[in-house]
This record gives C-alpha cells, structure tokens and sequence, in this order.
C-alpha cells in the first residue's frame, strides 16, 4: 500500500491495515483470502474445496514442504537477498520469501497456545527472516516446524477444532491452517517464477495434480 497512499487512507479510515482484504456495499469486510467468507458475501454459488482435515492437512504440508524445500535448495546463498520487484512481492527478498515458505505452521501452532493470531504475528516473518544466514540454515528450519507440525496433528488433532481470536474475526485452528496451506502453494508457485527470473530453472517442481484440493490460481502475477 505504500505505493498508493489514497488507497492506504481510505483502508485506514475504515480501519484496515491488511491486504488483501474485500469490500462489500461499503460496509461489509472480509480480509484475507477466505473463500467461504467471500462466496457468502458475494452470493457466489458453486463447490469449492472444503477444508481439509488434521491427516489430510499432514499429508498435503509434507508434500508441499518437500516441494518448497527443493526449490529453496537451489537458491545459491548469495542470491538469498535478491530483491523482488515491488510491484510482486513488496520488495521483499528471497530469504523473506523461503522463510515464508515455512513459518506459517509455526504461526498457527503458536496461536493455538495462546488463543489469538494478530496482524503483528502474521508478519514478524519479515525481520525474523534476517537470522537465517544461508539456504541450509532455512532448510533446517523447515525440518523442525514440519517436525512439530507433525507432532501437533497427530497427538492431538482435535485440536484443530479450537476457536481462536484473529484480526478478521474467530477461526478455528484447523481453518488457519488451511488458510496457510493455500498461502504455501502460492508461495510455491511464486519461488518458482522468481528462480527462473535469475536464470534458475525449477528442478522436479511440484505439479498442478500436487496442489489438488488446495484453491490456488494458476497465474501469479498479471
């Protein structure tokens, strides 16, 4: 939004801080790629995919994560703060970006604990990314949230079905994680398209049928 200040005024007169976020008749709000919040606000009919549950939401983070983790293995460390065009992806760095590809999980899990997820945990990623100097150091985070994650839905997947404050209003676990996931296999598609950006060709990347239950778009950017 800091490119289109009348843009930011008028989120924040409405008291938004958040992209994206979609605005019905002027008053209705929904942040957030939540896609049965906006199907019921747009009066859109049609199937969509239904949230997965703890198994399948286990099953589609271990291939995803595989996917990610490939990706980010061909990321030279020197090409780590390669700036993405703002217009993409803010400006962000490619260490920013695989960081991301991993810490939501983490996120969710930690909002499970403490019974709210904020704006402010949402992009602590940003400046947290910074600690993980090089690709194996973000690979071996990945393999500890995975870890836990694994741990988390399987010890107690019921779990999923707690209610937590968030700033678009109360999910349950189990629908931010799904949230994220959806997050994820974007994130997916867009490392790919930065790589090829700096001549990097994606090596066995993830598949259209992998992303199957998941509603992410085929185009990126554009």
């Amino acid at each position: 939004m800091e490119n289109h200040p009348d843009l930011a005024k008028e989120l924040k007169a409405r008291g938004l801080a958040v992209l994206p976020v979609t605005v019905v008749d002027g008053t209705r709000t929904v942040v957030g790629f939540d896609i049965p919040a906006l199907k019921e606000a747009l009066s859109i009919e049609g199937d969509t995919p239904r949230d997965l549950s703890a198994p399948e939401l286990l099953e589609k983070y271990r291939l995803l994560y595989w996917g990610a983790k490939r990706a980010v293995r061909q990321i030279p460390d020197e090409k780590l703060d390669w700036v993405t065009p703002q217009k993409e992806r803010r400006g962000q760095t490619l260490r920013q970006l695989a960081f991301h590809l991993f810490d939501r999980p983490d996120v969710c899990m930690h909002a499970a604990q403490i019974g709210e997820y904020t704006y402010e945990m949402c992009h602590e990623y940003e400046q947290l990314a910074h600690d993980y100097a090089t690709t194996r150091e973000l690979l071996e985070y990945a393999d500890v949230i995975l870890q836990r994650l694994e741990h988390f839905l399987t010890a107690e997947p019921e779990i999923t079905e707690k209610t937590v404050a968030t700033y678009f209003g109360p999910k349950t676990v189990g629908r931010l994680l799904n949230m994220a996931l959806v997050g994820l296999a974007l994130r997916i598609k867009q490392t790919y398209y930065f790589e090829k950006v700096i001549g990097i060709e994606p090596q066995n990347p993830l598949q259209d049928e992998d992303f199957s239950g998941i509603l992410v778009p085929r185009n990126i950017f554009g």
